[in-house]
Formats: structure tokens, sequence, C-alpha cells
């Protein structure tokens, strides 16, 4: 009867263990918002890029003087912006690496253009 209560209560201290272990990894993401104000296509130079760390979560709050879309490549994530009104892009930061956002119009055939200079660019790091 012993032997097994000590079993038990060793599987607890490691089941306890690898919560607090997580927890921890967890409460270390910092969760961040960015505003970007966009006027004739472009964001203010010091916005440009904005860097992050991967597991964080992010709001992008983007505010236009044109209605736009705009899509944050490698996470997938498109957003109608209006004028006078707030857009909200949200994510958690899971990809390292450096992630454009773009204004996808309908210029060409394709019903969006790419391989231009991104809005913004996000880079996450380990």
């Amino acid at each position: 009867m012993l032997c097994n209560t000590v079993s038990r209560a060793s599987r607890i201290g490691a089941v306890l263990a690898w919560a607090i272990g997580t927890t921890i990894t967890v409460a270390g993401a910092a969760e961040l918002t960015f505003d970007f104000h966009i006027e004739r296509g472009r964001v203010a130079e010091s916005t440009q890029v904005i860097r992050i760390k991967q597991g964080d979560v992010v709001k992008l709050r983007w505010h236009t003087d044109r209605s736009m879309i705009l899509h944050l490549h490698g996470y997938d994530i498109e957003k109608k912006v209006e004028p006078d009104t707030f857009g909200l892009m949200e994510f958690t930061a899971y990809a390292t690496g450096r992630f454009p956002v773009e204004i996808h119009g309908s210029p060409g055939p394709g019903g969006h253009s790419h391989g231009g200079n991104p809005l913004v660019r996000v880079e996450v790091y380990p």
C-alpha cells in the first residue's frame, strides 16, 4: 500500500512539474499591439518593420485613408479596412521568419499584386 501511495505521489508531482513548466513558457509570451496609419498607400517609415518573438500574441490595428484589403503573408490573414474605422488583425506568432503585409487590389489579371514593396514587414524571432 505504501509503494502505491509513493508511486501515485510521484506521478502527481511529475504532472504538476510539467504543468508549471508549460505555464512558464506560455507566461513568457507578450501581448503586443501595433497601430498603423496608411496614407496614400504608405505607413510611416518608423513602422515599416516590426519585430516580435515566437509565441507572442499580436494585434495589428490599421487605419487608412481609403478602402483596401491587407494580406499578412505566411499567416494567410486578410482584412478589409475602411476609412474612419480600425481594421484588426490578430494572431499568435507561431512561425518564425519575415512576413510581408501587402495591399491587395485588382490591378492585374490575378486579382491582386505581389512582388512590390510591402507595406509592413513582420519579423518573428525564436
